[in-house]
């Protein structure tokens, strides 16, 4: 999905032989989780459903399905502020497979695009098949497939009986048992300036997960001076324009975290944390905000420090 991924182990003696088949297998399952859901990947299942026709049935595997299904039930959750649907725009604005631009579109071209968006307009047929009903449908999962991948591999690792890892894609992380120093494994949240400095730091244990979704590595300048973050708002068919530089949330899945830091930027904090109270009670959040004369602010829900 064109990113790193980085797994740590903690008190288990294994060898390097061991290692190296262990990382096998775990690239084998990665690979798979490719072949379904990268829009990278002209062969991909994904891929293969964008360039569907109106109202042809597609079959899909599983995962595939399993993550469709969840990412559909967030769009209605949030009321359409998590849009699987967007990849028309994403690609629009330079963000997907067609590669940057230097201008942005026109009001036009964006509701040319915003016809092609829709998560009403997908359909999951029997957990096997998906349909599009507009044309020009293109579903993207990259605000949950590397979450989803984080949790397949913790799922790999422990049936494999592992009991102190870590598991990090393209930032997106999970954590069980304890660092090598017998401690909670400690994660850093960077300042959203596109330093490596922290701006946050908490421990990560039991399972728990954290994704984070911010609007200062995947970006552009436009012609006008302004930058535009590669998180759009599915309801303006624009990027989103306010001073949140970076939500990481906090839940029991990396599915659910890494879905939620997307869904949770588009409104920013007054509607995003009753929305998160509301539906998610296991779930935390930490917002930073940019202010113009370039301080950081930060709101938390309730019970993310506490963690």
């Amino acid at each position: 999905m064109g990113t790193t991924y980085l797994i740590r182990f903690a008190h288990t003696p294994l060898k390097q032989r061991e290692m190296r088949q262990l990382q096998g297998k775990i690239q084998a399952v990665l690979d798979e989780i490719n072949r379904q859901m990268s829009i990278w990947d002209q062969n991909s299942e994904i891929s293969r459903f964008n360039r569907a026709k109106t109202n042809e049935i597609v079959e899909i595997s599983p995962d595939f399905a399993f993550v469709a299904r969840r990412a559909l039930e967030m769009a209605e959750i949030t009321d359409g502020a998590f849009d699987p649907t967007i990849g028309a725009l994403v690609n629009l604005w330079g963000f997907g497979p067609d590669g940057p631009r230097q201008t942005a579109p026109s009001p036009a071209q964006i509701e040319a695009a915003r016809q092609q968006v829709g998560w009403r307009q997908l359909e999951l047929i029997s957990n096997r098949f998906l349909r599009k009903n507009v044309p020009g449908l293109t579903l993207d999962l990259g605000a949950c497939a590397k979450g989803f991948a984080v949790d397949k591999i913790v799922e790999f690792l422990k049936k494999r009986g592992f009991e102190h890892f870590l598991v990090e894609i393209g930032g997106e992380t999970r954590a069980f048992g304890l660092n090598s120093d017998k401690k909670p494994w400690k994660i850093g949240i960077l300042r959203p300036d596109g330093s490596q400095n922290l701006q946050h730091t908490l421990e990560l244990t039991a399972g728990r997960a954290i994704a984070t979704s911010g609007d200062y590595r995947n970006f552009y300048r436009s012609e006008s001076g302004h930058i535009e973050a590669h998180i759009l708002d599915p309801r303006t068919g624009e990027p989103t324009r306010h001073h949140v530089a970076s939500v990481s949330v906090l839940a029991n899945d990396c599915l659910t975290a890494d879905a939620l830091a997307t869904a949770l930027f588009v409104p920013g904090p007054t509607e995003g944390l009753p929305l998160l109270a509301e539906n998610f009670p296991d779930a935390h959040a930490l917002y930073i905000l940019r202010h113009p004369n370039g301080t950081f602010e930060e709101i938390a829900s309730p019970g993310f420090d506490a963690e």
